[in-house]
């Protein structure tokens, strides 16, 4: 179970570094600054944006899960 937790930990951690970054690039693009720090939990006016954001959004409780199980095992 640790091995799985593990391991979802690790893909979830890379799509949210991936995410974040087309995200980050986009809002850049867009607006010419940095977004703010709670992007993922603000809508965004961009179509293109927001469906990264959602994604974003839709990965973080499975990585949170997944690194609860695997800290808190025994």
């Amino acid at each position: 179970m640790a091995l799985v937790a593990l391991a979802l930990v690790m893909s979830t951690s890379f799509g949210l570094l991936v995410s974040g970054r087309r995200y980050l690039r986009g809002y850049v693009a867009k607006h010419g600054r940095i977004p703010p720090a709670s992007w993922m939990f603000h809508r965004s006016e961009d179509p293109e944006l927001e469906g990264v954001r959602r994604v974003a959004l839709a990965l973080l409780p499975f990585y949170l899960l997944a690194g609860l199980i695997y800290f808190l095992r025994p």
